[in-house]
């Protein structure tokens, strides 16, 4: 199993300033790569692959000592970035899909390099050609390190390292199995009738935001105080994501923990992040939460189950009979058997039920229902 871990990072001044301009370099390596290709196929309509401008760029380490300077990993990291976006391009133009052609990226958005070949010594991060960074070691790493991506938040660093933490355990038997309704009026409604409430912390810090916004709409663009008010902005987005990953790291943590199979909705996120819902939708994090769980499940043996979310909601759990609802009626009422209960909650009971079936459970779960 692969695992990554992320620890802040603790630059020097110089290391800082060498981590800014390892930035700026791949990013003009990726905009010179994207140049290359356009201006190819435009006058020759020649296509230039990932193969050819790595061979240019063994040609450009013999020219130019600053991109020489670079591990060789790290500098074809922005070709392989561009070969990606193309390879996506070329696939939504073959779905028919609106393609959206690969842009040149502005210097303050590209914001993290990404390496393989390093080495940690305690609290050191030893990366090829640009040394031993200090980080601030949170947690024991676990594993073997296979690479990294350092990535800048605003004025600071973290580094994000992937390792080898060995085979997946064996699944354990399921004797404790829970279903679970993603929703945005309540964050979760497990299939025993408990919920989590959704915190909405973006609607927590939209004062505070909006504040910040307003004081960088009336600064001089480009000015020094326009970039400390745009670093103002970063840094409540940044308390906002973070707040959001801690608790979706709770709930699942706390799921992992007390169950042995978790069946889960699997929605359509891509799909839901169009919709007039998307603000509240992306707000909750159903996508983050969903991708803890799954992780988490398989490195403590436990079953994490996505099941098809569709006639969950219309479909009786009791009884299988199909009572159809508005989006506006909470209650679900069964005039077959007389079931009543939260229209979530009835949700997460055929998702539970779906999910047992789907790993081969026959035990019958247990339910909590008041019925008429």
């Amino acid at each position: 199993m692969l695992r990554t871990v992320r620890y802040r990072l603790r630059p020097t001044r110089r290391q800082r300033a060498l981590l800014d301009g390892a930035l700026a370099l791949c990013c003009d390596l990726y905009n010179a790569a994207l140049q290359e290709r356009t201006e190819a196929w435009r006058r020759q309509r020649k296509a230039i692959r990932y193969q050819d401008q790595t061979r240019s760029l063994t040609e450009l380490r013999r020219l130019y000592p600053d991109i020489a300077a670079l591990p060789v990993d790290l500098a074809r990291e922005p070709l392989r970035r561009l070969e990606r976006a193309f390879r996506g391009f070329f696939r939504r133009v073959r779905a028919g899909a609106r393609p959206g052609y690969p842009r040149f990226r502005a210097p303050e958005r590209y914001k993290s390099l990404a390496v393989s070949g390093v080495r940690v010594q305690g609290n050191v991060l030893v990366v090829p050609k640009l040394g031993g960074f200090r980080f601030r070691q949170s947690r024991p790493l676990r594993g073997t390190p296979r690479c990294c991506a350092l990535v800048r938040h605003g004025a600071r660093w973290s580094v994000s390292i992937v390792c080898e933490i060995g085979p997946a355990p064996a699944k354990r038997p399921v004797t404790r199995p829970i279903g679970i309704d993603l929703g945005l009026s309540v964050f979760v409604t497990l299939s025993d009738g408990s919920v989590v409430e959704n915190p909405r912390w973006l609607a927590q810090s939209a004062d505070v935001l909006a504040d910040a916004q307003r004081a960088l709409a009336r600064k001089r663009r480009g000015s020094r105080n326009w970039t400390r008010a745009r670093r103002t902005i970063a840094r409540c987005h940044a308390r906002i994501r973070n707040r959001r990953a801690n608790f979706c790291h709770h709930v699942s943590k706390a799921l992992v923990q007390t169950y042995d199979l978790i069946a889960f909705e699997q929605a359509q996120l891509r799909g839901l992040a169009r919709s007039r819902l998307a603000k509240s939708m992306l707000d909750a994090a159903w996508g983050q939460l969903l991708g803890q769980l799954t992780y988490k499940a398989e490195e403590a043996g436990r079953w994490a189950v996505p099941v098809d979310p569709r006639g969950t909601t219309q479909r009786c759990a009791g009884c299988g009979e199909h009572v159809p609802k508005t989006l506006g009626e909470r209650m679900h009422r069964c005039p077959a058997c007389g079931m009543v209960c939260g229209r979530d909650h009835n949700a997460a009971l055929n998702i539970l039920a779906l999910g047992t079936r789907a790993v081969g459970c026959t035990m019958a779960p247990e339910r909590h229902l008041d019925s008429q």
